[in-house]
């Protein structure tokens, strides 16, 4: 592995753990396994920089991932693709990211959602994230039952539920996987899924639901 992979391997790992302005390049540099404490510097420059980064690297499979989903799914007559067909190509490839072994990257999106006060528009500015949005806008026009600022409170929810949830799944996943590596078995303590899958599949049904439930009278 490049000096630069694991770089970005370190920073996704320290800033998913401790949060985006607790961890210093210095300190991503020495947890990388680098004697020069200031490589993280010199291959990235500022924090920011390394942030894009490792948004850029993960960005491309997930991406991928949406653009084949969103290819195999069926328009229904008439409307277009179906609103939770559409959500599932928001969650599905975070979710697989997510239950990857060794990943931080969804608890490090949530840091990140945390650090720019959950501010969408500062992940737009961060850049990487064109095809999101741009599914996230479609599903907007499928909402023609909802008022404009309903529809985008309702958009900035599922996209905080979607980040929380699937950061949860990770971190569920991340436990497991230490207690097999320990060969432990042990209550955690905390309501989880036992099935990745189900998981996935219950967070793609809250998701649609929140989007597409009718807006009640005033």
């Amino acid at each position: 592995m490049t000096t630069r992979a694991q770089l970005l391997l370190a920073a996704e790992e320290l800033f998913a753990r401790h949060g985006i302005a607790e961890v210093s390049l210095r300190q991503i540099s020495a947890a990388a396994g680098q004697r020069n404490t200031a490589a993280a510097h010199y291959h990235f420059g500022d924090r920011t920089t390394l942030i894009r980064e490792v948004l850029r690297t993960r960005l491309e499979t997930i991406d991928a991932r949406r653009a084949a989903l969103l290819a195999e799914a069926e328009p229904t007559a008439g409307q277009g693709v179906e609103v939770r067909m559409l959500v599932e190509a928001l969650v599905r490839p975070l979710a697989e990211q997510a239950c990857r072994p060794g990943s931080h990257y969804v608890r490090f999106l949530q840091r990140l959602f945390a650090h720019t006060g959950h501010d969408v528009r500062a992940f737009a500015e961060l850049g990487g994230f064109d095809q999101s949005f741009a599914v996230a806008r479609v599903v907007a026009t499928r909402l023609p039952n909802l008022k404009p600022d309903h529809a985008s409170a309702r958009a900035r929810w599922a996209g905080r539920l979607i980040i929380s949830a699937l950061a949860d799944l990770e971190q569920s996943c991340a436990d497991a996987e230490e207690r097999q590596e320990k060969r432990e078995r042990q209550d955690t303590g905390a309501a989880t899924f036992a099935d990745p899958g189900a998981c996935t599949l219950a967070l793609i049904d809250a998701v649609t639901g929140l989007l597409t439930a009718p807006q009640s009278p005033a």
